[in-house]
C-alpha cells in the first residue's frame, strides 16, 4: 500500500537510464540510474522541473555509472533556481562517476553531494 508520503508521481527511461520521482516527507526525490550523457540531457531536462515547485529536491544519483558535463548543466537549472529562492538542492550519491565531476567542476555550493537522503535532510535541519 502506498502512502502521499512516499507516493511515485513519475517514472521515464530510456536506453541505459531511468528517472523515477516520489515526494517524501516534503522532499521530491528523483531517482537516476544508468549513464547520462549528451543524447540523454535533453530528455533529463524535459523531466525535471523548470519552474516552481518543491522547496526541498534530492537528486539520488547512487546508482548512476557515468554522468557528463552536459546533464550536470541540465541539473544546475533547479538547483540554482531552488537556491535563488532560497529553497533547498542536493545530491545523493558515493559513487566517483558523479561526485568527481561535481567536485572538479566546483558545482558542491549550489549542488551539494551526500552520501545518503538522511544526511541531505539533516544538513538543511529542521527547516
Amino acid at each position: 500500500m502506498s502512502t502521499d508520503a512516499a507516493r511515485l508521481r513519475q517514472r521515464s527511461s530510456g536506453d541505459g537510464w531511468s528517472l523515477e520521482a516520489h515526494d517524501a516527507s516534503g522532499v521530491r526525490v528523483h531517482t537516476l540510474r544508468g549513464e547520462f550523457d549528451f543524447a540523454v540531457s535533453a530528455k533529463l531536462a524535459d523531466l525535471l522541473p523548470a519552474g516552481p515547485g518543491p522547496a526541498r529536491i534530492v537528486v539520488d544519483m547512487a546508482e548512476v555509472g557515468y554522468c557528463d558535463s552536459s546533464c550536470l548543466q541540465v541539473l544546475l537549472r533547479p538547483a540554482r533556481g531552488l537556491r535563488a529562492a532560497g529553497g533547498r538542492f542536493a545530491v545523493v550519491s558515493a559513487a566517483p562517476a558523479v561526485t568527481r565531476p561535481i567536485a572538479l567542476l566546483g558545482l558542491g555550493d549550489i549542488m551539494p553531494v551526500y552520501p545518503a537522503l538522511e544526511a541531505a535532510e539533516a544538513s538543511w535541519g529542521a527547516t
